[in-house]
């Protein structure tokens, strides 16, 4: 009886220390985003989690409930992902908003004619839908070309402009995050002060202003680069935050700080839901 007693209540040790290794640590880096936030009336929250890798709505939950950075849940759509139809995006967003009525729950879409497979009053049951600009065409398998993967890119701005009329239509689509804005695949990151023009951004930030669309400051990506952030501020657009996490880990929010205090972000800078606005 005391072996099974004993066990148990290593388990559950073993569950919490889990548990509390996806919340964020507390350094000296964290805390300056702390002070940062407190002293501009910021409220970061994470509109970039994947449930995934171990993470979970309750994992996620709980990790607001350890810090100031708030946390939502986010389900992947489209036909080479796990959720293909409404059902399995209704069951999603059921069981994330049970887990807690205060964290936002959205939809990453991964396929271009995704407004026409997922019926409005689907839609609604979500607080917010993002998008990036990282799978474009497809393979000669007939599979998704996903521009993170190895590419063959022989003429670079011929291939640029088709890959800024990809990001410009995309944000003629109902959504409400660009995620990783003016992502360039590998082959090509040591080009992006020639292909990414002035012109070409500034065109990019007209439009998501236009369509309410906030343009998302990723952790741990190079991307958008100072000079896109500053443009998009001064041209009036909002931003969000974002992980973009591959399992329950937390990742690294310097960026975020560094984006905060370059920029000198303050509320009317940020975007917000319109479930959080009620």
């Amino acid at each position: 009886m005391k072996r099974i007693v004993v066990s148990f209540c290593l388990a559950a040790a073993l569950a919490a220390i889990a548990d509390t290794s996806a919340n964020y640590p507390v350094n000296a880096m964290n805390r300056m985003l702390e002070v940062e936030c407190a002293k501009r009336g910021i409220t970061i929250i994470d509109y970039h989690v994947h449930i995934r890798g171990g993470m979970t709505p309750e994992l996620a939950a709980e990790r607001e409930k350890a810090w100031i950075v708030r946390s939502s849940a986010m389900d992947n759509h489209g036909r080479e992902w796990d959720t293909k139809n409404d059902s399995q995006l209704l069951v999603f967003a059921e069981k994330a908003k049970a887990v807690s009525d205060r964290m936002p729950v959205g939809i990453q879409v991964n396929d271009r004619d995704w407004f026409r497979q997922i019926s409005p009053s689907t839609r609604e049951k979500f607080d917010f839908i993002l998008a990036d600009t990282m799978i474009m065409g497809k393979r000669a398998d007939g599979r998704d070309n996903r521009l993170w993967q190895p590419q063959t890119i022989d003429d670079p701005e011929k291939w640029m402009k088709e890959y800024f009329a990809h990001n410009m239509r995309i944000l003629d689509e109902p959504i409400s995050i660009l995620a990783n804005p003016t992502y360039l695949p590998m082959e090509l990151a040591d080009r992006y002060d020639s292909l990414w023009t002035d012109e070409r951004m500034r065109k990019l930030i007209e439009k998501a202003v236009k369509k309410g669309v906030a343009l998302e400051i990723q952790a741990g990506s190079p991307y958008p680069r100072p000079r896109f952030l500053l443009m998009a501020k001064q041209m009036g657009a909002k931003f969000s935050f974002g992980t973009n996490n591959f399992d329950s880990k937390p990742k690294d929010l310097a960026r975020w700080l560094e984006a905060i205090t370059w920029l000198d972000l303050q509320v009317s800078d940020i975007w917000t839901p319109a479930c959080l606005k009620r």
